[in-house]
């Protein structure tokens, strides 16, 4: 990864390939439903990266505006509420920071400037989850202990907050 975030890979979590298939299940049909046809079927869709990011008051609190490596984004809040203040995607060009509960998630195009506000409190977790459409670009080889790849969490809105519980 080119940006500076303290993380890690789900693959190397235990249940880490459940969390995997949970979110291919859930967040795959998503992007389609939102962004249309180009952005899917669902199965046309591959991981190319899935890692839980830390972001800590006092230490790496944000992530400065950039671009995914990818066609489409998650990002899923999984600390609970009262850890952490401050933080959420901010989206430059809507002028909005989304900071969806947690088990909640934002899906986006990956191409679409965005940040991750700095937190002022706390420490907040979230699951980054980076998407590709077969064909289009070849994923990253996988990682040596990596598991199966996956698809994720339903929706509430393109681009807002998205259930991911179930």
């Amino acid at each position: 990864r080119k940006y500076p975030t303290v993380d890690l890979p789900v693959a190397k979590l235990r249940g880490g390939g459940a969390v995997v298939s949970a979110l291919q299940e859930r967040a795959f049909p998503a992007f389609g439903r939102f962004f249309g046809e180009a952005y899917g079927p669902a199965d046309a869709l591959v991981m190319r990266d899935c890692f839980v990011a830390k972001y800590e008051a006092g230490g790496q609190s944000g992530l400065a505006g950039h671009v995914d490596a990818s066609l489409l984004s998650l990002v899923m809040t999984l600390s609970p509420p009262g850890e952490f203040e401050g933080g959420g995607t901010h989206f430059e060009h809507a002028g909005r920071t989304l900071s969806p509960p947690q088990g909640d998630a934002v899906l986006f195009l990956g191409k679409v400037f965005h940040e991750g506000r700095p937190i002022t409190r706390g420490t907040r977790f979230v699951l980054v989850a980076l998407v590709d459409k077969r064909g289009t670009v070849a994923p990253p080889p996988p990682r040596p202990d990596e598991a199966a790849a996956g698809e994720a969490a339903d929706s509430a809105e393109a681009a807002d907050s998205v259930e991911g519980r179930g």
